[in-house]
């Protein structure tokens, strides 16, 4: 039986529809859409923009006696100027500084009365003598230690923390190790060397011990007192400081030291107009080793001053990021350098890389990125990252693009509606077209 002419024009126009609704719509809704990152607190318009220890930062000539000598920033611990201070030297009583500051940190309770042992008993080279089963504190023989030098507290000191001096010592040997004093060799508490030919260190190990001790606030509190009064067997004992430079306001601690073996030595700590400095000289004379000091510190206080190198909140690179659609990220330094130098200094320079496969989305906030480094006559003297202020995420469609969508997909249905209508008006039409006829 033939099909109606009309069927079959029906099912022609019905498959034409079926493919036309596949197709078309795909080149309508997804022509000229473009895609935009989300970026927190940057404009997507394309903009552009445009501690270290080592060796002594300068050379200048400094007319001390003391054979070994070290000048440190205490607050970064970079070397401006030294005079052989690598070199093994007998340290003498400036051993008591790191005596000091581990008692200061392995005792729980420094009001404890203790008694003195037998071995920390006799004159010893102290100001005054101790007998065996003295009654003391141990917070009074941490300051008759490191005020007036008592050679017998610290072997006293020692015996309680760790049960011997030699045990002690060790711990001591430990701790320098831990601070990078790798040149440092403890045989005794207290720093008596004629006995331990052995026991030495250096002018930089001593600065990096000093250092170290100073960041705590008791031992700064009493290394920088000129005199006190200890409780020894119920009787008040007065101490006088044996560093003669705590009378200049300035000179905040820390500690001397004499031996035939190590000669005069002295470890400083000043804080004048802003420069806190750790002044370190060995083996000077009696009459010079408070004047080698000073010119150490006069010469930082004439020639060296605090400058902010690099600044955390200045832009130091705007990188573009993305393909078609392009943004642009300033760069910063994740850390301010300030450093001390040299008023005259001219040769500083600044080194910085950057990561430039780390320059993909996303991109995390506070993201490091690279790095930049500060030399100062060739010598690294600070380092840090470099960093994106902002996040940058994976890119999305907007708001108003999906909007622009629903509304296309919106005219897409109407015309597809409107096509079948016409097809099936069209096809009524001709059906009573051909009745007629």
């Amino acid at each position: 039986m033939k099909k109606p002419a009309s069927i079959i024009l029906f099912v022609k126009i019905f498959i034409i529809f079926i493919v036309f609704s596949l197709f078309f719509p795909a080149s309508i809704l997804y022509a000229d859409i473009g895609i935009l990152p989300e970026i927190s607190g940057v404009s997507d318009i394309d903009s552009s923009a445009g501690g270290t220890s080592g060796p002594a930062l300068y050379e200048d000539e400094i007319d001390i006696e003391a054979q070994n000598a070290i000048l440190m920033d205490y607050r970064t611990g970079n070397i401006l100027w030294e005079k052989q201070s690598k070199a093994t030297i007998f340290p003498a009583s400036i051993t008591k500084i790191m005596t000091g500051i581990l008692a200061i940190e392995n005792i729980d309770d420094l009001d404890q009365i203790v008694l003195i042992p037998d071995s920390a008993t006799g004159v010893n080279h102290s100001v005054f003598r101790f007998s065996k089963d003295d009654s003391i504190t141990l917070l009074d023989l941490i300051k008759a230690s490191l005020i007036s030098s008592h050679n017998n507290a610290t072997i006293a000191l020692g015996e309680y923390i760790s049960g011997s001096e030699e045990e002690f010592v060790e711990l001591m040997n430990n701790k320098a190790i831990e601070l990078g004093a790798f040149s440092t060799n403890f045989e005794n508490t207290n720093g008596l060397d004629s006995e331990y030919p052995d026991h030495k260190t250096t002018a930089y190990d001593i600065a990096l011990m000093a250092k170290y001790a100073m960041e705590n606030e008791l031992f700064r509190e009493i290394v920088g007192t000129e005199s006190d009064t200890i409780i020894l067997n119920g009787e008040s004992i007065l101490l006088k400081s044996t560093n003669k430079l705590l009378r200049y306001d300035f000179i905040k601690g820390i500690k001397t030291g004499y031996t035939e073996n190590a000669g005069f030595c002295l470890a400083s700590f000043s804080d004048l107009d802003d420069r806190e400095l750790i002044a370190i000289v060995l083996n000077s004379s009696f009459q010079e080793r408070e004047n080698d000091i000073i010119k150490l510190i006069e010469w930082a206080h004439e020639n060296i001053k605090y400058s902010t190198i690099i600044d955390s909140n200045i832009t130091i690179e705007t990188v573009t990021l993305g393909s078609d659609t392009r943004v642009g990220i300033d760069l910063y330094p994740e850390e301010d350098i300030s450093k001390m130098v040299h008023v005259s200094s001219n040769h500083i320079d600044i080194e910085q890389t950057i990561n430039n496969e780390m320059l993909l989305l996303p991109f995390n906030k506070n993201q490091s990125i690279g790095s930049i480094e500060v030399y100062v006559n060739d010598k690294s003297i600070g380092k840090t990252g470099i960093i994106s202020k902002v996040a940058v995420d994976e890119p999305y469609i907007k708001q108003n693009i999906s909007n622009a969508l629903e509304k296309k997909k919106l005219i897409v249905l109407i015309c597809i509606f409107a096509f079948y209508f016409l097809i099936i008006i069209f096809i009524i039409l001709r059906s009573l077209l051909l009745k007629k006829t």
